[in-house]
């Protein structure tokens, strides 16, 4: 099936370059392009490494324009097995305005999709843009920032170098600054202005700025100076997105410092969201560090479930729930032929041959396994067993799954894993042994993030989710304790993937390609685990229960998430105290979790 691939564009000089282009170069330019492609409903993108989000939902708001590449004949797992293949290419270190930027990607993946390259105008820019005067003038700043770049000895003997105007500087630090908000800063988050304008650009183009107002003949500025780069690097911390941004200005170097009014050095003035927020003199570094929490506290405030003690639910780990115990492999091996030999299935020396290799390589005696060979296999075994003869070879399968060879074979071909969790919701109360088997595949998937994240619990179109969801549902309410155990653990680690989303979008620090956040299908969860939390008694059944709504809960997006308004419309706190007082739950780590859940939606509502 054809799948549309179009090329968003968009101007990082916010109309600058059109409107002053040719006064500065004396050529028109109409743009300084920064492209994405969408396809199968996301936009990809290179940034903070590759990066996905909704079409039209980045950081750069809506495109000037949609170019129609044309239509990809490529599955979703193609795709996505090729753009994983570039993550080692398109890192953040290697990002370079001019040399290997968002462009570079576009016309890479382009070209995968459909054989074509992004329109000429956008990726001849940078030759075209060096070959002016201004271009010349500006490129050692943009050195300075990116590091060399291959085109200045082609174009450095082409027109003289002048030096840059103020005016020329400062649009030249906000486009840096719109290319590189999309890219981790691989530039200094101490910078060095030694003009207004430029102080200026970096003042509207980060969100929090401290600017260092020194002098030469300052010697308490030369102390101060070594703490507030440390300062502003350690607030930087791990982060891909710088969080302040620390401006060096010497002002007697910096003819027009007069702008700030600086009467004494060093001075120190704070900006938020580009407007003064406070000022004060003087080396002190307490007072300098107070300053900058104040700051960043005022623009990035901590989601409000941070301000509440939930040592339950923040003492959840944020690792998956795994079936991970040997199995006693001759049994099960011996079990498996007597079934074939029941069905009068005969193996031929090639199918042997993979099945005793599947063995050998779970008891470690072999390092290797054919996958295209060992999935040939299973789906013979699919056709030809019955569904209460399939336990001994989901059990193989389930331990095969925790390994990272067997489990990447199945990111590029997830199809036998979503036929597999479907049996059980298509066969009304399967055979405990299988259904069981089943429901710990389907937990084992999350031993492999890509697989997981990519193929069964994403919004990508082509994610096989509906399956694993499906089973989920069918299996919270199985009359056998032990299936709603597994199921429970199946619950808990699609709240996990939500979880860990969510922390690395706290820190700054995601870049996954599929967004695990979507909260009609965590309303369908926690509907689920709620229907199954009010009949249940089993206490470690509904410690897990507990522990994934707890994780659907927590860090939720406080606009856009439906899941406490659920959870309250369900009375849940009423739930748990009726467990509470029939004795169902007495466990401290349960009750603790019950009484965060309790005070979360106490503070949401």
């Amino acid at each position: 099936m054809a799948e549309p691939v179009k090329l968003y564009v968009y101007d990082l000089s916010q109309g600058m370059a059109r409107s002053m282009s040719r006064q500065l170069t004396g050529k028109q330019i109409d743009g300084i392009w920064h492209t994405s492609v969408v396809v199968f409903g996301q936009e990809f993108y290179f940034g903070q490494g590759i990066m996905t989000s909704a079409p039209g939902t980045t950081q750069h708001g809506h495109p000037l324009e949609v170019v129609d590449m044309g239509e990809t004949f490529l599955p979703l797992e193609v795709v996505i097995e090729y753009i994983e293949s570039l993550r080692s290419v398109y890192t953040a270190e290697k990002y370079h305005l001019l040399d290997f930027n968002c462009n570079t990607f576009s016309n890479d993946l382009c070209q995968f999709l459909c054989g074509k390259t992004i329109p000429s105008h956008i990726s001849d820019l940078p030759a075209e843009f060096l070959n002016t005067p201004f271009g010349q003038s500006i490129l050692p700043m943009i050195e300075g920032m990116f590091g060399q770049s291959r085109l200045s000895s082609s174009s450095s003997n082409a027109v003289a170098p002048q030096q840059p105007s103020a005016e020329a500087a400062s649009m030249l630090q906000g486009i840096s600054a719109a290319a590189t908000s999309a890219a981790p800063m691989t530039m200094n988050p101490v910078q060095i202005a030694n003009t207004a304008a430029a102080v200026d650009g970096f003042i509207s183009s980060y969100k929090a700025v401290i600017v260092f107002f020194t002098s030469a003949s300052c010697p308490p500025c030369r102390m101060i100076k070594p703490d507030f780069e440390n300062l502003i690097r350690e607030k930087n911390g791990d982060s891909e997105q710088i969080r302040i941004f620390g401006v060096i200005m010497d002002t007697s170097m910096a003819p027009d410092a007069a702008k700030y009014g600086i009467r004494a050095t060093p001075t120190f003035q704070l900006f938020l969201n580009g407007q003064k927020y406070s000022e004060f003199k003087g080396a002190n570094y307490a007072e300098l560090k107070s300053q900058v929490d104040i700051l960043l506290f005022e623009a990035f405030p901590p989601h409000p479930h941070r301000k509440i003690l939930l040592r339950a639910v923040v003492d959840q780990p944020n690792v998956p729930i795994l079936y991970s115990t040997p199995g006693k492999w001759d049994m099960i091996y011996s079990k498996l032929n007597s079934f074939l030999e029941a069905q009068g299935i005969t193996l031929d020396t090639d199918q042997k041959s993979v099945l005793d290799q599947s063995k050998a390589f779970l008891e470690k005696k072999d390092t290797s396994l054919n996958g295209g060979q060992w999935k040939s296999l299973v789906d013979l075994l699919l056709q030809k067993l019955t569904v209460d003869q399939l336990f001994p070879l989901f059990d193989i399968y389930r331990a095969l799954l925790l390994s990272k060879t067997v489990s990447d074979f199945y990111v590029n071909d997830p199809s036998q894993i979503a036929t597999i969790l479907e049996i059980a919701s298509k066969n009304e109360s399967p055979a405990k042994a299988t259904w069981l088997m089943i429901l710990r595949i389907a937990c084992n998937i999350f031993a492999n993030t890509t697989l997981s994240t990519a193929q069964f619990t994403s919004n990508l179109a082509a994610s096989h989710r509906s399956q694993l969801t499906q089973l989920l549902v069918s299996s919270l309410l199985a009359s056998d304790a032990q299936v709603r155990q597994a199921a429970a653990s199946l619950a808990y680690n699609c709240s996990t993937c939500i979880a860990i989303e969510r922390l690395e979008k706290e820190k700054g620090t995601f870049s996954g390609m599929a967004e695990q956040e979507d909260d009609d299908w965590e309303v369908e969860l926690s509907s689920a685990v709620m229907d199954a939390l009010v009949k249940e008694t089993d206490e470690e059944i509904i410690h897990r229960l507990l522990a994934a709504i707890s994780k659907f809960l927590f860090l939720a997006p406080q606009d856009t998430s439906s899941v406490a308004d659920l959870l309250s419309a369900l009375d849940i706190q009423h739930v748990i105290e009726e467990k509470k007082a029939s004795k169902v739950i007495s466990n401290s780590k349960v009750l603790g979790l019950g009484r965060d859940i309790c005070e979360l939606l106490r503070q949401i509502n």
